[in-house]
């Protein structure tokens, strides 16, 4: 045999030897494409069951938000009527206000009064004992008219009378001053707001 026959011989063996090779490369990538696809399948069914997992959360989602369109429709003429209301209760107080400076002024009225009949009393007082002491002897007891202030009709309605007047001078002095506190305002309603 001559070199070239062994050339020859050893380029068949290596031939049939690469085929062989390529042979077993396609089958192991076939099988490794097989592999693949059948992930990819499993991947797409498990995909397809979640989404016909959530079909139906979706279609309560929506059916959620069908049923609450109707409310948010009604925030808004809510939220107008709390306004008016909020208002109406402003101008109450301010109302309760006004009613408080008039108390205010009332007290200071009757503070000044009982202050006056206290010094209205105390005089009257005064003078009818001046008188008793005059008719007594002028300041010189006898012994059937001793005059104390217990004893005579003067002295015990003084006596009744000057706590009343010292506390009712007491509560009008510890009353605060409303009109320092919060001046006066005054409001006017509308004759269309009253028919609404």
């Amino acid at each position: 045999m001559d070199v070239l026959h062994i050339v020859l011989v050893v380029l068949v063996v290596a031939g049939i030897w690469a085929l062989v090779e390529l042979a077993l490369v396609f089958r192991k990538t076939r099988s490794t494409v097989g592999k693949l696809s059948n992930q990819v399948s499993d991947i797409a069914r498990n995909a397809n069951d979640t989404i016909e997992q959530l079909q139906p959360m979706l279609d309560k989602v929506d059916g959620m938000m069908t049923d609450l369109e109707p409310a948010v429709e009604q925030v808004q003429p809510l939220l107008e009527k709390t306004g008016v209301a909020i208002d109406m209760v402003t101008v109450d107080l301010a109302s309760v206000n006004d009613i408080l400076v008039e108390v205010s002024s009332v007290t200071d009225t009757a503070s000044n009064v009982t202050s006056a009949v206290s010094k209205a009393a105390n005089s009257a007082v005064s003078g009818v004992a001046g008188v008793v002491e005059k008719f007594t002897g002028g300041g010189k007891p006898s012994r059937r008219h001793k005059l104390t202030e217990k004893s005579s009709v003067a002295g015990r309605i003084a006596k009744r009378i000057e706590p009343r007047l010292e506390s009712a001078e007491e509560s009008a002095s510890s009353a605060p001053d409303m009109e320092a506190v919060a001046p006066k305002t005054y409001f006017t309603y509308d004759n269309d707001a009253k028919d609404e």
